[in-house]
């Protein structure tokens, strides 16, 4: 069916560099006004910024004064800026065990600080939401949730694992920090003896002692069995740190969001590098359903502070994703424009028109699966 413009008005009659210009405008809007809300974001409320308020107790001589302290907020890891999770693995990935790090932070008092940090574990992470290890080599803590029970146990979905019961008094208790700590104390327990170690779902509700009867030989077990005889069948392990909104002065605060704007531009082709790779699971991924519902539960926690981030992070996703070279995008109808220019004669409309509703259809398959996959 003709188009009711006039011939040589036409968007397709127009020279490609015309028709590029127009193309790639909407995807330059979606950058400035991400760009823009960023810078407006850090500069009323502050940066986001990763705050260590639980570090694990370390008693080993050698880290004595080599440790971050409870309530240091990262500023920068050996000269690199932190500004999302994943870039404290950047900035740690290939260190070792022993390893001294600076690390720049803003203590509890207010005053920046450069600390020493003498890593606990090595760092090797194949993938951006592998971040654990780097974490854990700073000594931030972690804290096991029980997501999943069996039958016989009096252990609640969803509840955390907090000391063992290895001491009358629980402050004397030891921490649980990972499955490995309760399956070790388990395994020290002989048939017929009790295993006790204390729970709580959440920070308003009592904690409570566990207490289990002993009824197998632990220590030919594997892990898996040995949890499943404490009645527990499945765990995840979360890190224990949170955020600080950091203010700087004027220039500094335009500076750091659009370096901000820039990690996260750059986010978007490390993650579909990852994914191409196998690095990256297409279950870290998420379509408009899961869009919608994490930014509905991060404004109802954050309030507008977390709006402006999110829409500043949608705007450069839209800006960055739409140029990719991908059939139905604008950066797709962009190469057809170069290969016409380059041609002196456009590909047939027809093959081009069947290519990018194949490529529409595609990508809205896309992200339907990978809505489903969050949700099942």
């Amino acid at each position: 069916e003709e188009s009711p413009e006039p011939k040589g008005e036409r968007f397709n009659d127009q020279p490609p560099w015309k028709r590029i210009i127009v193309l790639i405008a909407g995807a330059t809007m979606n950058l400035i006004l991400g760009v823009l809300v960023l810078v407006l974001s850090v500069g009323i409320y502050g940066q986001i910024l990763i705050n260590t308020y639980d570090i694990k107790p370390e008693t080993s001589p050698e880290y004595s004064g080599y440790t971050l302290q409870n309530d240091d907020t990262i500023k920068k890891i050996n000269g690199k800026y932190i500004m999302l999770a994943s870039d404290v693995t950047d900035a740690l990935n290939g260190k070792k065990a022993g390893d001294i790090v600076k690390i720049e932070v803003i203590d509890k008092n207010n005053q920046v600080k450069t600390r020493e940090v003498r890593l606990r574990n090595d760092v090797s992470s194949d993938s951006m939401t592998d971040i654990i290890p780097s974490y854990t080599a700073m000594g931030v803590s972690t804290i096991v949730r029980i997501d999943k029970t069996t039958d016989k146990s009096n252990i609640l979905d969803g509840e955390y694992l907090l000391r063992l019961g290895d001491n009358e008094n629980y402050d004397d208790c030891t921490r649980i920090f990972t499955t490995k700590d309760l399956i070790e104390y388990a395994k020290t327990f002989k048939i017929g003896e009790k295993c006790s170690f204390y729970v709580r779902y959440s920070d308003k509700d009592d904690k409570k002692l566990i207490t289990v009867d002993i009824e197998k030989d632990l220590s030919v077990l594997n892990d898996v069995q040995v949890l499943e005889e404490l009645g527990i069948s499945q765990t995840f392990v979360l890190l224990k740190y949170t955020t600080n909104n950091v203010h700087f002065g004027f220039m500094e605060s335009i500076s750091r969001g659009f370096r901000y704007s820039y990690t996260v531009a750059g986010t978007i082709f490390r993650t579909l590098g990852e994914l191409i790779t196998g690095k990256l699971s297409i279950t870290a991924m998420g379509g408009p359903i899961t869009t919608i519902s994490v930014t509905s539960n991060a404004i109802k926690d954050g309030g507008f502070n977390y709006f402006l981030e999110i829409m500043g992070f949608i705007g450069i996703n839209l800006a960055v994703f739409n140029l990719l070279p991908i059939p139905a995008l604008d950066g797709s109808r962009a190469v057809f424009c170069i290969i016409e220019g380059i041609r002196k004669k456009p590909i047939n409309r027809k093959v081009e028109g069947i290519i990018h509703a194949v490529g529409l259809f595609v990508l809205l398959g896309f992200c339907i699966l990978v809505d489903l996959l969050q949700i099942f």
